[in-house]
């Protein structure tokens, strides 16, 4: 028997002071349809608006199950988009990308995580890696859409980065076709709307839930982390450390434990990072045993 998920609307006043929560739950219940291997395919669509303007946004994301069982993603292109025909608007246009990019890494002081994370995408381009190969079969889109997990905020200039890359090699081939589809693409992930805002207040917990009679109580948490951290351990042990904590806290982001995350006053995407911590302050209690090396 298959299932498809044929369509699936939601709206949501941006407004109201609850709308992270009802976020968050919407995300945690797709995350856990999207687990069920009955369902294989999906589209998201989103449609935004903007204050004085007429024209809205749609942003799309389609999923269908691959052999193997997971997940190959693609965003549809922007057919209704003008390409860019000169070689020189072209590279103008992957140059304000890449401004956009670096200009928001510089003005938050994330230098120090994003060269890392840079170094490993151009070691990933030269050895072959495509972007739509990152765009469509990997995670880091809807990470950076969903704005989950502890490297969320550089997921967005990531893609932008890469589609800078790849459009400056395909104007070095004259390929002024892709390389216009690259500069679409590398706007769309540089953008305002795409970048993350104050990415340094994302791991800060609500001040508000300290007089909950809940908040702050992370033991049962705690708990069920150690648990995870066991039950969810592939055979051989975890590739690593960062392995390990984003698959506990995807683990815990959705149905059941999102309630249980809530009441103890802890924000879903702040989970990697707070597990981290745990892992690193009390290794005895939160055992991650880590695969021996090639």
């Amino acid at each position: 028997m298959k299932m498809r998920i044929k369509k699936l609307d939601f709206s949501i006043d941006f407004k109201k002071l609850d709308f992270m929560i009802h976020a968050r739950k919407m995300f945690g219940k797709m995350q856990e349809l999207l687990k069920d291997a009955r369902v294989v395919r999906f589209k998201i669509s989103v449609t935004l608006y903007w204050e004085g303007s007429e024209e809205p946004k749609a942003i799309s994301m389609e999923g269908k199950r691959s052999a193997s069982g997971g997940w190959n993603t693609r965003f549809p292109r922007d057919l209704e988009s003008k390409a860019l025909e000169s070689t020189e608007a072209l590279r103008e246009g992957l140059l304000r990308a890449e401004t956009a990019v670096r200009s928001y890494i510089v003005e938050n002081a994330l230098e120090e995580d994003w060269s890392e994370m840079e170094a490993a995408l151009r070691e990933a381009k030269k050895s072959g890696v495509s972007v739509d190969t990152l765009e469509y079969r990997a995670e880091i889109p809807v990470r950076a859409i969903a704005n989950y997990g502890y490297d969320a905020h550089l997921y967005a200039p990531l893609m932008a980065t890469a589609y800078v890359i790849e459009g400056a090699e395909a104007l070095a081939e004259n390929n002024l076709e892709h390389a216009s589809y690259c500069v679409e693409r590398g706007r769309y992930w540089s953008s305002p709307e795409m970048l993350i805002p104050e990415p340094g207040h994302r791991f800060s917990e609500r001040a508000r839930t300290g007089g909950h009679g809940k908040a702050g109580n992370y033991e049962p948490v705690k708990l069920k982390v150690a648990e995870l951290l066991k039950e969810l351990e592939p055979d051989g042990g975890w590739i690593s450390d960062r392995d390990a904590v984003e698959r506990v806290a995807d683990e815990l982001a959705g149905e059941p434990y999102l309630q249980l995350v809530e009441d103890c006053g802890l924000e879903y995407y702040n989970l990697p990072r707070t597990i981290g911590a745990w892992i690193g302050e009390n290794p005895e209690r939160f055992q991650c045993r880590i695969r021996p090396g090639d």
